[in-house]
């Protein structure tokens, strides 16, 4: 079986980090979200992999390549044009051929477990075109709610009103296909967002036959849409972690719970890593700097000695200085924070955290949440960055400043 994974947007809501980088390559535990499915899908057996790509397409073909080191076959097809997620089936119509095939959203996360029964189930069935996968969360309100009956798919109902539908079981953006849903493909319009939808060509195939909904539990998925999913997402992934150490632990410094450390890396005397944590290779944590619980620390990152980083994660070829303390962030690569930057997670008033997506201030729905700091960022000693605060690439912030705003331009 082929299947083919759908990383050509632009990841707009994710804003600063994805003006720099495809949403697929952001780090989730120590290995892109991209890195993620296509090791799960050859796990499962899946071993021909197309990636439908566009933008900064040559960073996604970089970091997979020919497919070799996961022991797959990757192909890359080319979607000219952004015009939704129909259109990124449609350009792999001469790939998949005259086959069954799945169909992966390049945003969500994967579980090996759910993805193996997923197919099994599919192979079960007899004449139906295609399966969902449905996931349970506890904001169906945001999703595509499946309306099912008798095990089949009645209706997709796209961000609902509450009240409208019953049920929180939703599309997780996961499908298995046979060859005819390029016909249902062809016949969408784009809609009123000015895209070709998928589960609009889903609908079409499920208003004229069989179309399988598989129930895939809950607390496994993640759509990675937005800053805070990034974070959800690394929580859980990290939580499947078991300790492998390759670095260096000195004298009187500590590891508890379940740590990676790369080669390479050192923990100073008086160091403490708390457990979920990843930490790559060649990273130099600072004499009595705590790591933890729940952080991801990139390769080539030096931290300095008093700093704390908790529930966070740090991209590679950072520096961050002493005394700093850093707290549910993502922070971009070459990133520089001089000593005492202090970046808390929760308003100083109390209620939910607000970002920028967009060009509008959206709810996180969290009391917890940090900033969001994109690449080449440098910040001065003793600056206060306030909760939910995005900083475009490139910035400079000056010393003993206090970011209360979002840094929409390079200074």
């Amino acid at each position: 079986m082929k299947a083919i994974i759908l990383a050509a947007g632009l990841g707009s809501r994710l804003n600063p980090l994805t003006q720099t980088r495809p949403k697929h390559l952001l780090p989730i535990a120590g290995k892109p979200l991209i890195g993620h499915i296509v090791t799960t899908l050859s796990e499962i057996g899946v071993k021909e992999i197309g990636v439908v790509v566009h933008h900064l397409k040559e960073k996604i073909i970089k970091y997979l390549g020919r497919g070799e080191e996961y022991g797959v076959k990757i192909e890359y097809i080319y979607q000219r044009e952004l015009d939704g997620t129909a259109g990124a089936v449609e350009v792999a119509k001469d790939y998949v051929g005259n086959e069954v095939f799945m169909a992966v959203s390049g945003d969500v996360t994967v579980d090996k477990d759910v993805l193996r029964n997923f197919l099994r189930s599919f192979e079960k069935l007899g004449e139906i075109k295609g399966m969902v996968l449905g996931v349970h969360v506890d904001n169906p309100y945001e999703y595509g709610v499946l309306v099912v009956e008798k095990g089949y798919l009645r209706s997709i109902v796209e961000k609902p009103r509450p009240g409208e539908v019953k049920g929180d079981l939703i599309n997780a953006g996961i499908y298995l296909f046979k060859p005819i849903i390029f016909e249902y493909v062809n016949r969408v319009g784009k809609s009123p967002r000015g895209e070709r939808e998928l589960t609009e060509a889903v609908q079409l195939m499920a208003n004229r036959g069989k179309v399988a909904v598989y129930d895939g539990g809950k607390g496994w998925w993640f759509d990675v849409g937005r800053p805070w999913d990034l974070i959800d997402a690394n929580k859980v992934y990290l939580e499947r972690i078991s300790t492998d150490i390759r670095g260096d632990i000195r004298l009187a410094a500590r590891v508890i719970g379940n740590v990676r450390i790369g080669e390479g890396s050192v923990l100073l005397p008086g160091s403490v890593v708390i457990g979920p944590t990843h930490i790559g290779s060649n990273v130099i944590v600072g004499y009595n700097t705590v790591i933890g619980p729940y952080s991801t620390i990139g390769d080539n990152i030096e931290i300095g000695p008093l700093s704390y980083i908790s529930g966070s994660i740090i991209m590679e070829n950072t520096y961050i200085s002493s005394h700093c303390a850093i707290f549910e962030s993502i922070i971009g690569e070459n990133v520089y924070l001089e000593s005492g930057v202090k970046i808390p997670s929760q308003n100083i008033y109390g209620g939910n955290v607000l970002v920028l997506i967009k060009g509008r201030k959206v709810d996180s729905g969290r009391s917890r949440l940090g900033a969001i700091i994109g690449d080449n960022v440098r910040i001065g000693a003793n600056t206060s960055i306030a909760p939910g605060v995005t900083i475009m690439p490139n910035a400079t912030i000056p010393p003993n400043s206090k970011v209360v705003e979002d840094v929409i331009t390079g200074n």
